[in-house]
This record gives C-alpha cells, structure tokens and sequence, in this order.
C-alpha cells in the first residue's frame, strides 16, 4: 500500500512539473513574440506616420498586462508606442502594425482584404505568409523565429532594414 501511495504521489509529482515547463515555454514564447514586435516596429520603415506607432491586436493574446507593461515604456524614433484592441475591420487608418494571434487567424481572410493598399504591417502567430501576411512567427527546433515577406512589405510601401532581413527567414 506505503509503495502505491508513493507511486501516485511521483506520478502526480511529476505531472505537475511538465505541466509547469510546457506553460514555461508557452509563456517564453509569447515574451518573445513581443519583443519581436517591438523590434519590428524599429526596423520597419513606413512611408507616413502619425504622432505614435500603434499596434493593433486582432483577437485574443494569452496576457495582455504583459504587452501593455512592456510596450507603454517603449519609444519608436521618439514616439510612444499604443497598443488597441481592434475589435473591428473598420477605421484601421491609424494602425501601423496588426498582431493576429491564433484566436483571429480564422478571420484572417477578412483582415487581409480591409488591410490591402494601407501601409499596415500584418504580423501573424499562425504561419500565413502563403495567404498575405509580411511576417509570421514559427518554431523551429524549439526556438521563435519569424519569416519575411519582402514583397508583401514592397506592396504596402514598407521597407525593412538590412538588420531585419538578416535575422528572417526570407520567403
């Protein structure tokens, strides 16, 4: 019985740290995807913009009190970064950079079309560089990295720098 008691209790033992380590790595990488964004917003050059960098999430982030802490004290050529909710395909105008988690990839068909011809960067959880998107994150031997559309960026009048393409996985 004392051993069947002891096996239980390392079963579960161990359960609980792999659940801990697979939300680790969740959350490690969710850090990372904001952090790429903020480095896109640095080495991506739009034609105009207004008086702040706005980026727009279309869909449902894991935490938001994390990108809104770490993007609130952030500059981009000396202006604030915002984040918005956008909760609608209307009045993007002001947006410079659309994050579409996996929880909006389903709409992304829409998103692309409201977005075609504006200088807005779409910049995807899912891998949609096949169906419009300019950057899109994938994992490759358990490590974040994002692919690049250049002609995606050419398209909407966005350039990325030197350093920028370096670090992509160019399609």
């Amino acid at each position: 019985m004392f051993r069947k008691i002891r096996f239980i209790v390392l079963a579960v033992s161990l359960a609980m740290c792999m659940h801990a380590s697979a939300w680790a790595q969740t959350s490690a990488f969710d850090e990372l995807q904001v952090a790429y964004i903020f480095n896109f917003a640095k080495y991506v050059k739009w034609p105009k913009e207004g008086s702040a960098i706005v980026i727009g999430i279309y869909g449902e982030v894991k935490n938001i009190g994390y990108w809104t802490q770490l993007l609130s004290e952030k500059k981009v050529r000396n202006k604030p970064l915002q984040l918005k909710q956008i909760e609608t395909l209307t009045n993007l105008d002001d947006i410079n950079i659309i994050y579409v988690p996996e929880s909006g990839s389903e709409d992304f068909k829409l998103l692309a079309a409201a977005t075609a011809g504006k200088s807005i960067l779409l910049v995807t959880e899912e891998d949609l560089i096949k169906r419009g998107a300019a950057i899109s994150f994938v994992v490759e031997d358990d490590r974040l990295k994002f692919k690049l559309k250049q002609s995606a960026l050419a398209d909407i009048g966005l350039t990325a720098t030197e350093g920028l393409l370096k670090l992509a996985i160019l399609k």
